[in-house]
């Protein structure tokens, strides 16, 4: 156990409903999620929910009174400056983009390896641990699930790989790599 808590960083995602993912616009070059201002309502309900338990901030004025990402990056020559026009003509918010959040993905608890639930020899060299994870919810979860609708929360059980070196038994990603002469027998 000593071994997986020190070795596995473990993650505590929540991710949002698709229904809510597919409303709002990457903007990828700007490294922004903004929400339609037509028929998104729910997501911007949403969006705002992730503002208030920080998990992103809004986008500068700033940035509202600039070009898309889609539209500044067509040339003058297809889209001549004066036909473009400002996101707040479309969009009602734009927040900061997370890398998390590109995939749906935002810190919804704290999460730690618990306690050993299984172990499965592979080989004489190899072997996979199933173990718990405690999970701690976040206190701002209830109120993201209100506004966005159900979450798919983080999972209570995960599996790591371990590989005996030497004596010693560790982690398969932390394992020295094989010698040459031994992966040229």
């Amino acid at each position: 156990m000593d071994a997986i808590r020190s070795g596995v960083k473990e993650d505590g995602s929540c991710t949002l409903p698709l229904d809510i993912l597919s409303k709002v616009k990457i903007q990828h070059a700007t490294k922004g999620l903004c929400v339609p201002k037509e028929g998104a309502g729910k997501a911007r309900a949403c969006v705002d929910a992730l503002v208030a338990a920080n998990v992103t901030q809004r986008k500068p004025d700033a940035y509202m009174v600039g070009w898309a990402d889609d539209i500044a990056a067509m040339s003058l020559k297809d889209l001549p400056a004066s036909s473009r026009h400002a996101r707040t003509l479309d969009y009602s918010l734009c927040v900061e983009l997370p890398a998390d959040l590109r995939d749906g993905r935002f810190p919804c608890a704290d999460a730690k390896a618990d306690k050993i639930l299984k172990v499965t020899a592979l080989d004489e060299k190899n072997a996979d641990v199933r173990y718990a994870r405690a999970l701690e919810m976040k206190p701002t979860l209830p109120a993201i699930e209100a506004a966005c609708g159900t979450v798919s929360r983080p999972p209570g059980e995960s599996k790591i790989g371990f590989v005996k070196a030497g004596s010693d038994w560790v982690l398969a990603s932390l394992a020295p790599a094989p010698s040459a002469s031994a992966s040229a027998r």
